[in-house]
């Protein structure tokens, strides 16, 4: 068989391994969401002993479920695989060089050392591709049962969603009725019959006061300004002299 069949198949095993892991990140990305949906509608729903809160449970226990099985596989995925490689190039050629060696001793040639060579390298491609492959499978399998699992635990929850909207709609609202309380004040016999003795005990008008003399005037108050004061005294002293004059 050609180098190139065992070459090519190698470097696909190994591409489709990277392809495997990028793909993870579908179902995960899904079930985030998923698990932001039934948290949300798990918190918000309002549950009493009706048939609809038990269908709701019914089909919300469903989706955990399902979201458990995608997580295992999610798991399963990454988990428990191990790859191989061909050996680097420094010991390849070293390995020629051994095999030249060889054969020049047992009287062979570099041709039958290329020989040897090329069966040891499309062995070990060989090998590593079936290795490889077999992990692929078991991954791309895990795989796929997540990305089932994601759809069933949707399925699940877009079936659970109209009991949610449907308890949502027909619950009735708390109505809160506010009643404003008059407060009377009442007074005890002790203060109605102390206030009456106060009423009965109070003088009587004093007589009218003969009228007294008008209070002195007084002057009128500083004006406030801004500026400097001792300019104000000044001025205010020129006034006051020549009133005087």
């Amino acid at each position: 068989m050609k180098h190139e069949v065992f070459q090519k198949q190698y470097d696909f095993e190994l591409e489709q391994r990277n392809g495997l892991a990028s793909a993870t990140n579908t179902p995960i990305v899904a079930l985030t969401i998923l698990g932001g949906a039934l948290a949300s509608i798990i918190t918000g729903f309002k549950y009493s002993q009706g048939w609809i809160t038990y269908i709701f449970l019914v089909f919300v226990t469903l989706t955990c479920i399902s979201m458990l099985v995608c997580i295992y596989k999610i798991v399963r995925t990454f988990l428990g695989y191990s790859y191989q490689k061909i050996p680097g190039a420094n010991l390849l050629k070293q390995h020629l060089q051994d095999l030249k060696d060889w054969h020049s001793t047992n009287g062979g040639s570099d041709n039958d050392a290329q020989k040897d060579f090329d069966e040891y390298f499309n062995e070990r491609l060989s090998e590593a591709a079936e290795l490889n492959s077999q992990n692929n499978i078991k991954r791309g399998n895990y795989l796929h049962d997540a990305t089932a699992s994601v759809v069933i635990a949707f399925i699940f929850l877009f079936i659970a969603s109209p009991f949610y909207i449907y308890q949502k709609v027909s619950a009735q609202e708390n109505i809160y009725q506010v009643k404003l309380i008059k407060e009377e004040v009442t007074m005890s016999e002790n203060e109605s019959g102390s206030n009456n003795q106060t009423q009965q005990a109070a003088p009587a008008a004093a007589p009218a006061q003969t009228p007294t003399a008008a209070p002195k005037p007084s002057g009128p108050q500083n004006v406030i300004f801004k500026g400097n004061s001792d300019e104000g005294s000044v001025k205010a002293t020129d006034n006051l002299k020549s009133k005087n004059s």
